[in-house]
């Protein structure tokens, strides 16, 4: 399960904190039911999770992982998620159509990836305000058809319905070429790793002067599929998940899955700008995994052979405890920068 919140009307980082495009609701298996504390999320959400899981979540024979994962993983190791996205509360202007079409798919895809899987297939649903814009349907179906053929997913159904807000619902299968990878298979003493570079969305929402290349992250993400999926073929890591709420939040989460903690070097994170952007917005889209040590090679080969920048910033240690270290300004976490249904957050420099 995935979060959400609501776009506000400009840009003023005080305005924006729980009020940013990004965070997706849905009933997918992308958030594992843990304490609020320790997820650095609002208690509100965990707490929806957790009753969903504890009326609905039972797994078994055919369903062998369910809620708790970034994807639930079918009998035939085939693995499910699904997420939605609301106008006003996951995009503003500064997507165009086509932009949404593009990224409802590859938020999917994102969490295809973190399974070590490649998406195959999904369904659409469709709640459309009338009178009906054409002219935004064309363009939204437009960014979908670009962001399937891009990624190699094939829109075989769905369903459509009127109603007072755009609301889309993407639903995506895919399949790992080996056993799909987990949140909880982190083990003490492995590196922790994350692709990509860090802060992007954060840059492009609260930033006078972001850069285009924030930019276009924001309005049309790119998750490191075929990579990911080549790590879990090789068998060569441990866990993965993928960073859609942040590190803070993501790696927490992965570490009570695995039952470990965790010790991350801030001078180690893949980004720009605030401490707080690169660790505490989200939206990265990237991959967060853990390895032994003895894979770092084989994992740097990987990279290079899938064009994917990927960095080790830190370690899995058996003290349950989630840390970063070695920033002057920052000795601990700095603090979320949404909440899911509380009030927003403060403002942080870090």
């Amino acid at each position: 399960m995935n979060e959400g919140r609501s776009p506000g009307p400009s840009a003023a980082a005080d305005t924006l904190d729980a009020d940013l495009p990004g965070r997706r609701p849905s009933l997918d298996a992308g958030t594992t039911p843990s304490p609020s504390e320790a997820l650095g999320a609002d208690p509100d959400e965990s707490y929806v999770i957790s009753t969903l899981a504890g009326a609905c979540g039972a797994v078994g024979a055919s369903v062998p992982v369910g809620i708790g994962d970034d994807a639930a993983v079918l009998e035939d190791g085939s693995v499910v998620t699904v997420d939605t996205m609301v106008e006003g509360t996951h995009w503003d202007t500064r997507l165009g159509p086509a932009d949404v079409g593009w990224k409802l798919v590859a938020v999917n895809v994102s969490d295809i990836a973190a399974m070590g899987a490649r998406p195959t297939w999904a369904v659409l649903a469709l709640t459309l305000p009338t009178p009906l814009d054409r002219a935004w349907v064309e363009a939204f179906a437009r960014g979908v058809g670009e962001a399937c053929a891009a990624f190699g997913v094939a829109l075989v159904g769905g369903d459509t319905t009127r109603g007072p807000a755009r609301t889309l619902s993407l639903t995506m299968a895919g399949r790992p070429a080996g056993a799909p990878v987990l949140r909880s298979g982190g083990l003490p003493g492995d590196d922790v790793w994350v692709t990509g570079t860090l802060g992007r969305s954060a840059e492009a929402m609260l930033s006078d002067t972001p850069s285009p290349e924030a930019l276009a992250h924001l309005r049309r993400p790119v998750p490191p599929v075929a990579f990911a999926a080549a790590l879990g073929a090789a068998g060569h890591v441990h866990a993965m998940m993928d960073l859609s709420d942040g590190l803070r939040a993501d790696l927490a989460r992965l570490c009570a899955a695995s039952r470990v903690g965790a010790r991350i070097d801030a001078g180690a994170l893949p980004g720009s700008g605030p401490l707080a952007w690169q660790t505490s917005y989200g939206e990265d889209y990237e991959v967060l995994l853990t390895a032994p040590q003895a894979a770092r090679d084989a994992i740097a080969s990987l990279a290079v052979m899938h064009s994917t920048p990927v960095h080790r910033i830190g370690s899995l240690f058996a003290d349950p405890v989630v840390a970063l270290d070695g920033h002057p300004a920052a000795p601990a976490w700095p603090a979320p920068r949404f909440t899911h249904f509380g009030a927003p957050c403060a403002e942080g420099a870090v």
